[in-house]
């Protein structure tokens, strides 16, 4: 069972039943990452964390939000061909 309990924007769970033999797997790990148990915990649920999946209209919303304040490099295709010029002209 897993009880989330949500405090200033962050979530909290508890997880019941344990294996007692997991708990101390995990005690170990953290210690050997120096960290503590709570911290390695929550690496590995980050890490594993599942894939959202986004309509298509989604997806380009985000696209436009993060793009929205990049500026556009320029194009080096001319950049490239000169080089390239240069180079097999010798």
């Amino acid at each position: 069972m897993i009880a989330l309990c949500y405090q200033f924007s962050m979530a909290q769970a508890l997880i019941r039943k344990l294996n007692d033999e997991t708990l101390e797997d995990y005690r170990a790990e953290a210690k050997r990452n120096n960290r503590s148990l709570e911290a390695e915990l929550r690496e590995l649920i980050e890490r594993n964390r599942p894939r959202r999946t986004f309509t298509p209209e989604e997806r380009e919303r985000r696209i436009l939000e993060f793009t929205q304040n990049q500026k556009l490099q320029p194009d080096s295709t001319p950049w490239i061909r000169e080089a390239r010029s240069a180079r097999f002209a010798e």
